[in-house]
């Protein structure tokens, strides 16, 4: 099939190209490549299925021509950090707001389009505190996201569903993923890289709060299988479940463990956003049904993460520095 992919020079978007690369596919890649966007995500990628187009989705001459005969579009690129939004949050509004709503509308006039798979987030639910929530639990607009990202993000899944009678639109919801090739202001490759150099990772309050771990080929694989079987105009939340859950304090001392330091290794520090949510939690039963299982145990593939950032230093050194630079004024 002929793809077009947006933000697929960042994390997860550059790991569905490398496989719809790998199975045959050809892709049409536009990334702005912002702070996150890296084309040393796609290092791997170097034949004629692959184009790449360094562009802004909010153009919308440059993402009409893109579009044409693309049969699948993909759109991952979004502004994804909740701290960058707490100081930025026009950019966010800009990119994932409006950048979908210029997507979509260009979509709407194109001809033999497939499906539309909006990649959206957990966070657009808020605080699960002790339930799972299902698709149907969020709101019509911001009110239950805590944050300009989320709050951004969720203002354009109902976007996207608006254009349900018009798109062949289908919106993923996704966990808190990781894996290979994540920018390091995230906290698996920020305390992973931290360790490496022997230094403490900073861990929000006690530690609790609680995220779904769910690795980046289970997303992609779910991502997939949307294509194939995802019913038009639906949602479907995407979740690795962890059994038991992970609370930021087991993250932080699996690492630890890994890497054969001690408990002081881990510095807790006053959180700096008491408010924040406090654990996320979907209920992956929707696209079960349609024949997704995430892998039994996230916690071998933290550690083959892990293994991963030890193994390419030449891919996160020259990030670090960036990434650590947006908590200085938090001092965190």
């Amino acid at each position: 099939m002929k793809i077009l992919v947006t933000g697929g020079a960042g994390f997860i978007g550059s790991a569905f190209v490398r496989k719809a690369i790998r199975d045959g596919h050809h892709v049409i890649n536009v990334d702005k490549l912002t702070y996150s966007g890296n084309k040393n995500n796609l290092k791997e990628i170097n034949n004629k299925q692959h184009r790449f187009v360094v562009a802004n989705i909010c153009n919308e001459s440059i993402i009409r021509d893109l579009m044409k005969n693309a049969e699948i579009v993909v759109h991952f690129a979004a502004e994804s950090h909740v701290t960058r939004s707490e100081t930025n949050p026009e950019i966010f509004y800009k990119t994932n707001l409006e950048g979908t709503r210029t997507l979509l509308k260009c979509a709407s006039k194109m001809n033999g389009l497939k499906k539309f798979i909006h990649i959206s987030t957990d966070e657009v639910y808020g605080s699960a505190e002790s339930i799972k929530f299902k698709e149907g639990d969020k709101l019509i607009g911001d009110s239950q996201a805590s944050s300009a990202y989320s709050k951004s993000k969720s203002l354009a899944d109902d976007l996207a569903l608006s254009y349900a009678d018009r798109l062949p639109i289908v919106v993923a919801r996704p966990t808190n993923n990781f894996g290979p090739y994540q920018y390091p202001e995230k906290a698996l490759p920020r305390w992973t890289i931290r360790l490496i150099q022997g230094k403490q990772i900073p861990v929000w309050g006690k530690g609790e709060n609680v995220r779904d771990w769910l690795f980046v080929e289970d997303t992609i694989r779910a991502i997939d299988l949307l294509i194939e079987r995802g019913k038009v105009g639906e949602v479907y939340n995407i979740a690795a479940n962890n059994h038991p859950e992970i609370r930021n304090i087991d993250l932080a001392m699996l690492l630890v463990k890994y890497f054969k330091y001690d408990r002081s290794f881990i510095q807790l520090v006053p959180d700096p956003r008491p408010h924040h949510d406090f654990r996320y939690s979907l209920d992956t039963g929707k696209i079960g049904r349609l024949g997704f299982l995430p892998s039994k145990d996230s916690r071998p593939l933290i550690i083959n993460t892990v293994e991963w950032y030890v193994q390419n230093s030449w891919w996160w050194t020259p990030l670090v520095s960036d990434a650590e630079g947006i908590y200085t004024d938090i001092k965190v």
